[in-house]
């Protein structure tokens, strides 16, 4: 599973090492069980090495990254990062809940992992879960993509690996799309205002990783992706001024897309789609969306072609 010293320099290790897989029942509402989830469902879909001898290239690994972040940045609630519970109420808890307890009902459909029972939410809350093993209407239709996702990476032959992110983009955007209706439904306090908008923008930065089928295997995320999220969360506008150049940019774009009126953002998405129609421009896909939310001189070169690749037949 990746090369023990590098998973060991991550703070994800102790977790990744620790944590026992489930046993009787999948308890989502515990940190550990599902981070021990993800990496049964990284290590039981790489049959014959299909992702590589140790691993790296499996595009679960993102899930286990974000998931840690989450944890380690206070966004699943008050008591989880002392004991592992995870908030039922939590915004970013929910949102992750879609993107682990449903890929593991449609796993263990397919065989990839034990067919246990899912936990209910431990009180009443304000999202809708799987409860008495009933998955909600609106996530019956995440559980197909994941399960053709899961049987895409488990079968005999190994897939082309852009044609299996596309599967997972495919499960991970059905899982998203139903959080931010759920977002737009409840009342989210007391998370804080300026911290529902950044997921809510978040959900549609995704829509463009989506578009452009983005790797998120080990290597590409401990290249792109550790240092572009806020390492606390986001009161005032001045948590936002306080962070690191990497993350505030990120953070100003991604909130500024959660304010673009709706119209316009889908039409923004629907050219920024076409533009990846090609592997030449998804290859392209980091210094592109540079382009696309931080014009400046500096990128003149990327904006152009972002302009050839829009009006290539």
């Amino acid at each position: 599973m990746a090369h023990p010293e590098e998973l060991a320099a991550l703070d994800l290790y102790p977790v990744w090492t620790t944590a026992a897989d489930p046993a009787g029942t999948f308890d989502p509402f515990r940190f550990e069980q599902r981070m021990a989830a993800y990496r049964l469902m990284i290590g039981n879909t790489n049959p014959a090495d299909r992702f590589g001898a140790d691993n790296r290239h499996n595009p679960l690994w993102g899930l286990m990254f974000q998931h840690q972040w989450q944890l380690r940045t206070g966004r699943l609630g008050a008591d989880a990062r002392c004991d592992g519970r995870i908030d039922p109420d939590a915004p970013w808890g929910y949102g992750n809940y879609t993107l682990c307890a449903i890929p593991w009902l449609a796993a263990a459909d397919v065989g990839v992992v034990p067919p246990l029972p899912v936990a209910d939410p431990p009180a009443a809350s304000r999202f809708r879960y799987v409860t008495g093993g009933v998955v909600p209407a609106e996530l019956v239709g995440a559980v197909a993509d994941w399960r053709a996702y899961f049987t895409l990476v488990s079968g005999s032959e190994a897939a082309e690996p852009e044609l299996v992110r596309r599967a997972l983009w495919k499960a991970h955007k059905t899982c998203l799309d139903v959080v931010v209706d759920a977002l737009a439904d409840v009342d989210t306090e007391p998370w804080p205002d300026l911290e529902v908008t950044f997921l809510r923008g978040w959900c549609r930065m995704v829509d463009y990783l989506w578009a452009a089928a983005w790797r998120t295997d080990f290597a590409s995320m401990t290249a792109h992706g550790l240092d572009v999220l806020p390492e606390s969360l986001l009161v005032t506008p001045e948590d936002v001024h306080a962070l690191p150049a990497r993350a505030r940019g990120n953070v100003v774009n991604v909130l500024r897309l959660a304010d673009t009126p709706r119209w316009r953002y889908h039409v923004n998405l629907l050219l920024w789609k076409r533009i990846m129609r090609t592997r030449e421009a998804r290859d392209r896909v980091l210094p592109l969306l540079d382009a696309v939310f931080d014009p400046r001189p500096a990128n003149a070169a990327e904006r152009r072609a972002l302009l050839r690749y829009l009006l290539r037949p």
